[in-house]
């Protein structure tokens, strides 16, 4: 019946049954219950302080040397700059327009 109404978006039978298990069980809140897991040992406080100031002295550095620096992976540095530290990328294609047209 979902599928009918729904189409591709409905949700799977095995989910409804895994909610209606949960519901019969008495749990009324759709959301996980916390977890324990590891915690984080690439984005910690340090690492990520670390990795801003190495950009503050040097803003060439590439994500393979704070890596490297930090023994961390690419992903976790990438994560930090990005996410952590929201930076990205400042293009560079609008100066080559402006000095190819000005050369013409």
């Amino acid at each position: 019946m979902l599928v009918k109404v729904y189409g591709v978006d409905a949700v799977s039978k095995k989910c409804v049954f895994e909610w209606f298990k949960c519901f019969r069980d008495g749990k009324e809140d759709v959301k996980d219950e916390p977890r324990s897991g590891r915690p984080p040992t690439s984005t910690t406080p340090d690492k990520i302080e670390r990795a801003r100031r190495m950009l503050a002295d040097d803003r060439r550095l590439c994500l393979r040397m704070i890596a490297e620096e930090l023994k961390i992976s690419l992903d976790s540095v990438s994560n930090i700059i990005h996410e952590r530290m929201q930076k990205r990328k400042k293009k560079v294609n609008a100066f080559l327009t402006l000095r190819r047209s000005s050369n013409v």
